[in-house]
């Protein structure tokens, strides 16, 4: 078995697994039944964030706040402006799942970077959303900012973060099909060259 840091996206000899909460499997075409060749380490025991559905093919959109909260993660900073926040919520719906990926930041348990910095790593297919962020926290942000993670770390509040790229929902549709947007959105990330 080969141990992968966290859920999400793993690629080994050109096969995609996805590995949520129940374990892995590949998205390859007519490969659903492979095993996956890797195991996942959850450290906390913390839950997936993510249940996506099966890959679907179609036009994907290319809009970079939709690409942020697409199962293809850099690992990226990235602000949205307090009068932007319900569309995390709204773009959230491609993810799928139980739990949670946007989240007030007051509501993480003290000491917050601490506690805040396992999510970080917990995945490679969803981004983390904090939410309602008070000037108070601000040393709290630029700690897990400097911290390594596999997913893209959103904020969204009245101050930036220095090297953070401000989203902006100019151009989506409120009532687009979010849910199938996501399984394109993985389609497209499957085809992709690694």
């Amino acid at each position: 078995m080969i141990r992968a840091p966290g859920y999400g996206l793993h690629r080994h000899d050109n096969f995609v697994f996805l590995h949520e909460q129940d374990g892995g499997r590949c998205l390859m075409p007519r490969l659903a039944g492979l095993d996956s060749p890797f195991e996942v380490e959850n450290r906390w025991w913390l839950p997936c964030p993510h249940k996506f559905g099966e890959p679907e093919a179609g036009p994907a959109l290319a809009h970079s706040f939709v690409r942020t909260m697409s199962p293809a993660q850099t690992g990226g900073l990235y602000h949205v402006r307090p009068a932007d926040v319900r569309w995390l919520w709204r773009l959230s719906a491609m993810i799928g799942g139980a739990q949670r990926v946007v989240e007030p930041f007051g509501f993480v348990k003290r000491p917050r970077a601490r506690r805040a910095a396992q999510l970080l790593t917990l995945t490679n297919a969803a981004p983390q959303c904090f939410i309602d962020i008070e000037p108070s926290d601000y040393v709290d942000l630029e700690t897990l900012a400097q911290l390594p993670r596999t997913r893209n770390l959103i904020l969204c509040g009245p101050i930036r973060l220095p090297g953070a790229i401000t989203l902006n929902p100019d151009g989506l549709d409120w009532d687009h099909d979010w849910a199938a947007e996501g399984r394109r959105q993985l389609y497209h990330f499957m085809r992709r060259q690694p």
